[in-house]
């Protein structure tokens, strides 16, 4: 009976795999482009400017490798009664290619009277000619704003 199981697990641990195909262009970091949305005066929603170490797409060959996308943050109002704020960060991918993207948040909240900061990561897939939310982060205290990185490379 051993056996039996023994050949199919065989033939199966046997079978080429062509998700690697040598064919394929390798990923490569790409150079976060955020962009800012229309928001109240009272809501600053600020992208985090890449630092001057970052060195994505320095060279012309690489340039041409990036990854294209879009990314735009913006505040909601939900809840039964409209008193939750929500924070939601959008990407558009404007790549032909499958798109990795990790978004990096910093806001505050308020938590028994007291301002506390908030840090996040999430990450999403985001396919050509898509748009997703990245994340949804409720209870951000809208008045002090807050800011965000999206990073995307190609698969």
């Amino acid at each position: 009976m051993k056996l039996f199981w023994l050949v199919p697990a065989a033939l199966l641990s046997s079978v080429p795999s062509f998700a690697d195909d040598a064919q394929s262009p390798p990923a490569t970091p790409a150079a976060a482009a955020p962009s800012a949305s229309a928001a109240p005066a009272d809501a600053p929603i600020r992208p985090i400017e890449p630092g001057p170490g970052d060195t994505a797409a320095a060279t012309p060959g690489e340039a041409a490798a990036t990854a294209k996308f879009a990314s735009d943050a913006k505040w909601e109002i939900a809840g039964y009664n409209n008193e939750e704020i929500v924070y939601s960060i959008l990407v558009t991918n404007q790549d032909t290619r499958i798109l990795h993207c990790s978004a990096e948040l910093h806001g505050f909240y308020f938590e028994n009277g007291e301002k506390r900061s908030i840090s996040d990561r999430q990450s999403t897939t985001v396919f050509p000619g898509k748009q997703v939310n990245v994340g949804h982060w409720m209870g951000m205290d809208q008045k002090s704003g807050a800011t965000y990185k999206v990073s995307c490379r190609a698969q």
